[in-house]
């Protein structure tokens, strides 16, 4: 199942990537055909109205659905065609994920809601490994906290570390700042970018916020289930 990853450095690759859904005796396009190689250590920003095809093409390519026709590899693995288990197993250890909604357990510490990831994935939890990956994200002093002592760009930074402990190559990030007032925004997309520096992270964001989306090192832009819009993103320096 695993390939050596391409001459380019992509560590996903997709050609010709359609998904199709049936609707009574409609067919809805909501992917249709797409081409798209993402670089190892890249951070690219997804753009997009509603039914654009944000959603599926992101679902695609963190392994949480399979396409209906064309060819996907996300680190290696060949994804069409896959079962829900195998796609399991290519998101597990491979893939982090962060979302609008944070999902923290109230009744947990931050340490302990961080460390959750490990045990979904049946790892040894180390402690000293939980305190290091929070001090990454800023929030060393807050490990013993429960979340409602947090405040929303706290609660998005110790679901960051969440997504982080596995050590992920890609990271997910599906309108992480949703939630979050303009300044935490901006905070929160300025410790993408060190992430994707410290780590050699390869991290996908989508978002509505163009000022904050062409932050990444490159813009897609959907409509009508095709990317009509590949375009460098302005890093802050």
């Amino acid at each position: 199942m695993s390939e050596s990853l391409s001459a380019n450095n992509a560590i996903i690759q997709a050609r010709g990537l359609k998904r199709y859904y049936h609707r009574g005796s409609e067919t809805v396009k909501a992917l249709d055909g797409v081409d798209l190689d993402i670089r190892a250590g890249e951070m690219v920003s997804i753009l997009g109205p509603s039914g654009s095809g944000k959603t599926t093409l992101v679902n695609l390519l963190s392994c949480l659905d399979a396409p209906t026709e064309g060819t996907l590899s996300v680190a290696g693995h060949e994804v069409a065609g896959r079962s829900e288990d195998q796609l399991a197993g290519v998101r597990r250890g491979t893939m982090g994920f962060v979302f609008q909604k944070f999902y923290l357990l109230p009744t947990l510490t931050v340490a302990e809601n961080v460390e959750l990831s490990l045990l979904f994935c049946r790892r040894p939890v180390n402690r000293e490994a939980t305190i290091a990956t929070l001090r990454q994200v800023g929030l060393e002093d807050r490990a013993s906290h429960r979340p409602r002592e947090l405040s929303g760009g706290q609660m998005q930074r110790a679901a960051i570390a969440r997504a982080l402990i596995v050590e992920p190559r890609i990271l997910i990030a599906d309108e992480p700042t949703g939630n979050l007032d303009s300044h935490n925004g901006e905070a929160i997309f300025a410790l993408f970018r060190s992430l994707v520096a410290a780590r050699g992270l390869t991290l996908i964001v989508t978002t509505h916020n163009l000022a904050l989306g062409h932050l990444s090192d490159r813009v897609l832009t959907l409509h009508d289930g095709r990317i009509v819009k590949q375009e460098p993103g302005r890093p802050a320096a």
